[in-house]
């Protein structure tokens, strides 16, 4: 087969599949209970999480809790791609991977674990029982009210991975901080002396 014809064969497929697709949300998924359950897993988290953020460190909250959302759906959209699990309902039509998980839930409450536990030690204590709860009780629970149907992958696989996508947000951050304070550290060196000269 050639590229070209297989391309088109792509393309074809793609078209079905995005109708499929529009079909199914529209008659099976917008306003069904799960659709209603995700609106309010989206919704509610960001609402305490402004109630309780430290607005006084506001912007670094923020900013790991963008970083790791935006690790969650490449995770999320990775497995989806690679059919290691589905989802049957979705909250966006637009949208494949579980986005009231994605950009709701799970990067809430890793920012509230960051926020609350600042030091290394008690942050991976927090984020090791975060992640049991999530890959043992709330990601079968998922699977029970079928929004989440894993076709190649286990719970205990996704544990090791709530962990070490927090820790991998935190470090790089952590790091990107102590680089920020060595250069302007050395800029404010560097204009002292400049001011002394004069």
């Amino acid at each position: 087969m050639s590229e070209k014809s297989l391309l088109g064969e792509i393309e074809d497929v793609h078209r079905k599949l995005t109708e499929l697709r529009q079909d199914y949300w529209l008659h099976y998924d917008l306003f069904s209970p799960q659709w209603w359950l995700m609106l309010a897993a989206l919704i509610l988290p960001w609402i305490v999480w402004w109630r309780l953020v430290d607005k006084s460190r506001l912007k670094d909250i923020l900013l790991f809790g963008v970083s790791i959302g935006y690790l969650i759906f490449l995770l999320d959209h990775f497995g989806y791609e690679l059919n290691l699990w589905i989802y049957p309902h979705k909250l966006f039509r637009f949208i494949p991977e579980l986005s009231a998980v994605d950009f709701g839930m799970l990067p809430v409450l890793h920012m509230l674990v960051y926020q609350y536990f600042p030091k290394w030690r008690s942050f991976l204590i927090a984020e090791t029982i975060m992640g049991a709860v999530f890959a043992f009780v709330l990601e079968p629970i998922s699977v029970w009210i079928g929004v989440y149907e894993m076709l190649h992958w286990q719970h205990f696989y996704s544990f090791p991975i709530y962990v070490a996508k927090s820790a991998l947000v935190k470090g790089v951050l952590e790091g990107l901080g102590r680089i920020q304070f060595r250069s302007s550290a050395s800029a404010r060196s560097t204009a002292n002396y400049r001011a002394n000269r004069e």
